[in-house]
């Protein structure tokens, strides 16, 4: 009868058949009784016996406990069978472990460090893009310093539809190459953590970003463009456009007023067209209802009234008791025109101070609920006369934007961290290269489906969803690309 097996103990297996490595030793082996009696039972099942391989070699078990699991230094084996198959070699029974929380924690702050300075850095790139292309143009209609402030407040949440995705992509990037720069990557192979394992603290990331830019696309973006036209109706409403004693641009257009009312009434009113072809103002993209022979006018007229049209964002002028006097024309340079009028209506366009995606009633300014019921009407027969945009394709595409774009950073994850792995060796500025070129191509092939939608081409869903599901398989692509930079 054999003995128990003691918990946490070497044993050294013999075998039945004499020796160290087989067959009874000592007395035993020198008895002839013993030679004819059956050899023992073995104390491991599947050791040896008739009808069975036996063990070659030692069996070292390190710390068996009494409910049958053996610890090891990766893991724990829940349940633990012996095996009468041969012995294979170790490195054929590697198995890739499993990425540990404090790894994740670290891999995970590492990255949020990095995508937190590009994500300001990519912010104030875009608010100051934005904001410095109308900055003239709005401190001519007479924005104040608190306007401005609004105006930064509602430009942001539409710069950060933008900046999340492309901040979370170069802060992937910037932490892998500090990893792999301090031989943190070594590490991580050296110790068997597989690419899934690697991946999931930038999903998880990505998840996130995911979460928060459809929170923006979907509940605050077309607030902040509302509130940004509604901002600019207020403004245009207090008069701040035309302000007496000065010499305004408006455009193409100076103007310039004696004096003004609380009422909007004007008094010495002068007003300057230069015509079709101005060297200094000629850059300036505008209709010309008023001016249909391009011939430079100057308008004077005692009074006037100031009103402006918020469904067309246009200023009015009703001029009273003025003279408009032509400029010469070339074939004619001594001929001389001058109208008198009693009562004169000029238009000013303003729309052009703040974009034309900032028009009204747009569907980039719409709720949700709002687009499906324009859907519906357009469905229905209706030709949406009240609504600027006419075109229901608009609308349509807008509907998906907001449910296809959220989906830009977890894709940018599975696209950069394959890139990174991929260029870690290759130069520090090829994969940020790299990186910025999948971004553009992303948002460059959104624009051309949806351009194709606009034509008939596609459906305005094919249009939206494509980039992701092309994108997606690239990304597919580039994982088993870069499935031996860390082995599995």
């Amino acid at each position: 009868m054999t003995s128990p097996i003691a918990p946490s103990r070497r044993i050294r297996m013999r075998s039945a058949t004499g020796g160290r490595r087989g067959g009874p030793t000592g007395a035993a082996a020198r008895s002839p009784a013993a030679a004819g009696r059956s050899a023992p039972r073995p104390a491991f099942p599947g050791a040896s016996g008739p009808g069975k391989r036996r063990w070659g070699g030692r069996c070292v078990i390190s710390s068996f406990d009494r409910i049958g699991r053996m610890r090891t230094g990766i893991g724990t084996i829940r349940r633990f069978s012996w095996s009468t198959s041969p012995r294979r070699d170790p490195t054929d029974r590697i198995r890739s472990m499993r990425i540990s929380r404090t790894l994740s924690i670290h891999v995970m702050r590492e990255t949020l460090l990095y995508c937190t300075l590009a994500f300001l850095v990519l912010t104030l790139v875009l608010l100051t893009q934005n904001l410095l292309r109308r900055l003239d143009d709005l401190f001519q209609v007479g924005m104040t310093l608190a306007d401005v402030s609004t105006v930064i407040q509602c430009i942001a949440p539409i710069a950060f539809s933008y900046s999340i995705p492309l901040a979370l992509l170069i802060g992937i990037l910037l932490a892998i190459r500090r990893m792999s720069t301090d031989g943190e990557l070594l590490a991580l192979r050296a110790v068997g953590l597989s690419p899934l394992a690697f991946l999931i603290p930038f999903l998880a990331l990505g998840m996130l970003a995911t979460s928060l830019s459809a929170w923006i696309l979907n509940s605050v973006e077309y607030a902040s463009r509302a509130e940004l036209v509604l901002l600019f109706k207020h403004i245009a409403a207090r008069g701040a456009i035309i302000e007496p004693g000065k010499f305004m641009w408006i455009g193409r257009h100076q103007i310039f007023v004696d004096g003004r009312d609380r009422d909007g009434t004007l008094s010495g009113v002068m007003l300057h067209d230069p015509g079709r072809l101005h060297p200094a103002r000629d850059d300036r993209p505008e209709a010309e209802p008023n001016n249909q022979r391009g011939l430079g006018y100057r308008i004077f007229a005692a009074q006037g009234q100031f009103v402006f049209d918020a469904s067309t964002y246009e200023i009015q002028l009703d001029l009273r008791d003025g003279d408009i006097h032509f400029d010469p024309h070339d074939e004619a340079p001594r001929r001389y025109e001058r109208i008198h009028f009693e009562t004169f209506s000029y238009r000013l366009g303003v729309g052009h101070l703040i974009g034309t995606e900032f028009g009204p009633t747009r569907p980039k300014q719409m709720t949700a609920e709002e687009l499906r019921t324009v859907l519906v009407q357009a469905d229905a027969g209706d030709p949406l006369s009240e609504l600027n945009q006419r075109d229901p394709i608009e609308y349509a595409l807008e509907i998906h934007r907001r449910s296809a774009l959220p989906f830009a950073p977890l894709l940018f994850v599975a696209i950069g961290v394959p890139i990174a792995l991929i260029s870690e060796h290759r130069g520090r500025n090829l994969g940020l290269l790299f990186v910025l070129a999948a971004a553009f191509g992303y948002y460059a092939l959104g624009s051309l489906c949806e351009a194709m939608a606009l034509g008939g081409w596609i459906s305005p869903a094919p249009a939206r969803w494509f980039p992701n599901l092309f994108f997606l398989g690239f990304s597919l692509v580039l994982a088993q690309t870069a499935r031996n930079r860390i082995p599995e």
